[in-house]
């Protein structure tokens, strides 16, 4: 029986079995402590700017960040690829170059905008797209499975993990890969941990929580790999209050005084460079995949 180390309200460690952890109920209740003030996947790309300013990013150096994503998954040119969350195509417009289909699952209005404006763009044909959530996706009646690689990257908002990762399974053919923070952080928190406390009245999560995705894996009997590396990211903006009015909206502020307390720190935090501003960050992002057994 595996036990753990944590720290009681007294402050004091006591053992607990780890094993006996709903690893599902810690997703869908992480806690007083979580960042629930932050808005969700799907409220946060109502904003068809946004859509379009994370889209640009996201083709940087010919897609540079996400071809680096594919070239660690088994794909080849027959692949048939399920993108959950697939966004504006971040993974699905590079991959639809080297395989043979690929199907874009997307809730998100913005998103399917800029999802079909980048089709439109680049000329391509074999991307299918079904607009729906994840959770509201029937199987057998919305897809064509089972797919060569199932993958979801940096979309896992589906409230219910544990079905969302069944069905995951249940797709694959061969290959499911999942992209997520390694250490359960958000990048929110990471970046603007220095005034966390002036924002919102309390301080930055110090604990770093474990990867409940790999945990509720092992417990449904998945026993996935993981590979962890540390990434940096680069988010541009034409000004600077451009930057304060985009990243307000992602932390959902509520009065001037922490727009104020936001812009003041953007302002030393911003780089210039290349006649735009730019928001760096960093963190540890883990590739967490399995082989189906058939």
């Amino acid at each position: 029986m595996r036990k753990g180390n944590l720290a009681n309200s007294s402050g004091k460690e006591s053992m607990i079995d780890v094993t006996e952890i709903d690893w599902n109920e810690a997703w869908s209740n992480p806690g007083p402590d979580h960042m629930g003030n932050v808005t969700t996947c799907l409220d946060r790309w109502e904003d068809i700017r946004r859509c379009r300013r994370f889209s640009s990013s996201a083709k940087e150096n010919n897609y540079g960040k996400s071809q680096a994503r594919i070239n660690t998954m088994n794909i080849t040119p027959d692949s048939r690829v399920l993108d959950i969350g697939a966004g504006p195509g971040t993974l699905a417009v590079p991959l639809s170059k080297i395989v043979r289909e690929v199907t874009a699952v997307e809730p998100s209005p913005g998103m399917l905008t800029c999802l079909r404006e980048n089709i439109a763009e680049f000329g391509i044909s074999n991307i299918n797209i079904v607009e729906k959530k994840w959770e509201d996706v029937d199987l057998s009646g919305d897809l064509s499975g089972p797919y060569d690689v199932v993958v979801a990257s940096y979309s896992l908002g589906f409230p219910d993990l544990k079905e969302g990762l069944l069905k995951m399974n249940a797709a694959a053919g061969k290959y499911v890969y999942i992209f997520w923070f390694a250490d359960m952080e958000s990048p929110w928190r990471k970046n603007y941990a220095d005034i966390w406390e002036p924002l919102f009245g309390v301080p930055a999560r110090e604990k770093r929580p474990p990867n409940i995705i790999f945990n509720l894996l092992n417990q449904i009997g998945i026993y996935a790999n993981v590979e962890i590396k540390k990434e940096e990211s680069l988010t541009y903006f034409k000004s600077i209050d451009e930057a304060v009015s985009d990243q307000s909206s992602g932390l959902k502020l509520k009065n001037e005084k922490q727009v104020e307390i936001l812009k003041e720190y953007l302002v030393k935090k911003l780089e210039y460079d290349n006649n735009r501003y730019v928001l760096k960050g960093s963190s540890r992002q883990a590739k967490i995949w399995w082989e189906k057994e058939i």
